[in-house]
């Protein structure tokens, strides 16, 4: 089960497409990965979760932030295939590990998606900065 767990974060956190040469464009990539990460997992294990208004929100965010922020919108189309892959494939994951079948496993797995979390944070407290800069 260890093994498991561990596999899933390294394939969680190493699923990279191509990356831009852009360096805003990649804590926007990174942004949007943790943030399907973690909307899959609530999704999963919280009752009423709306992935979909959750999803929404954050593209929203993301289209207020170019204002500010130039990303094309090739770059915006990817950035919803990513999420798209990173919901699958955690989602895959979770049915592996059996947690849609047995909600009491969301806890064993509570803390590796908080700190999935704070990771989405930090990315968005890191766009926070490169816009406070332009």
């Amino acid at each position: 089960m260890v093994v498991r767990i561990t596999i899933l974060i390294l394939f969680l956190i190493s699923f990279n497409d191509v990356r831009s040469d852009n360096p805003v464009y990649n804590v926007f990539q990174d942004f949007v990965q943790f943030s399907s990460s973690v909307d899959t997992y609530s999704d999963v294990c919280i009752r009423d979760f709306d992935q979909d208004k959750a999803k929404r929100d954050l593209f929203d965010l993301i289209n207020e932030f170019r204002k500010t922020i130039e990303l094309s919108e090739l770059q915006i189309n990817k950035l919803k295939e990513k999420y798209f892959r990173i919901n699958q494939s955690t989602r895959s994951q979770l049915i592996q590990l059996g947690l849609m079948k047995e909600k009491n496993l969301c806890q064993k797995y509570l803390k590796i998606f908080e700190r999935f979390d704070n990771k989405k944070n930090e990315k968005l407290m890191k766009i926070i900065e490169i816009i406070d800069e332009s």
